[in-house]
């Protein structure tokens, strides 16, 4: 089984993200913070999208997102999520991707869960667009269906919930 601990973490916060990036990256442990062209390279070592659709605007808007990547201890990027925030507590998640080779051994979850970490009991989640092999993996992951997937973040519900000592750490992958 993968945690966190095996793995590496960056936030890119695109500019003008001010209070709102300072307190993602502050609530992120262990997080390293990266420029635009990390996450622009990483598009194009993900050569299979899935069901998305190469042309989904999301490819093309992100440097106005936030971008969280993961990548292995070797340096090797594993995932990325880009999300925007819309207050603190109601984050849009945009885009969920891993590796091909690496897809269905719970990756997705870790990042996701890595994320929630940075917000409070009672934030919002939600996904507005979703592939059928996405909307399988938000649900299990404990988002609900209504007009779109949300999921509500509790005690109860968090993918991971980190205790003491188990902050993965920061390094230079790239």
């Amino acid at each position: 089984m993968n945690s966190l601990e095996e793995f590496y973490f960056y936030l890119y916060v695109p500019e003008g993200a001010g209070e709102m990036g300072s307190y993602f990256a502050s609530r992120l442990p262990g997080v390293g913070k990266v420029p635009w062209f990390i996450c622009e390279t990483l598009s194009c070592l993900f050569d299979d999208l899935g069901e998305m659709n190469p042309d989904y605007s999301g490819f093309k808007k992100m440097a106005q997102h936030f971008v969280l990547s993961m990548f292995d201890r070797e340096g090797r990027p594993v995932g990325f999520c880009s999300f925007i925030p819309e207050r603190l507590d109601l984050v849009q998640i945009d885009i969920i991707l891993i590796k091909k080779d690496l897809r269905g051994r719970g990756l997705g979850r870790i990042l996701l869960g890595y994320l929630e970490q940075a917000l409070q009991h009672g934030a919002v989640l939600y996904v507005r667009q979703v592939t059928g092999t996405g909307r399988k993996f938000f649900t299990r992951c404990g988002f609900s269906r209504d007009v779109q997937l949300f999921k509500v973040l509790k005690a109860g519900n968090r993918l991971y919930n980190a205790g003491p000592g188990r902050v993965p750490a920061a390094g230079a992958c790239v």
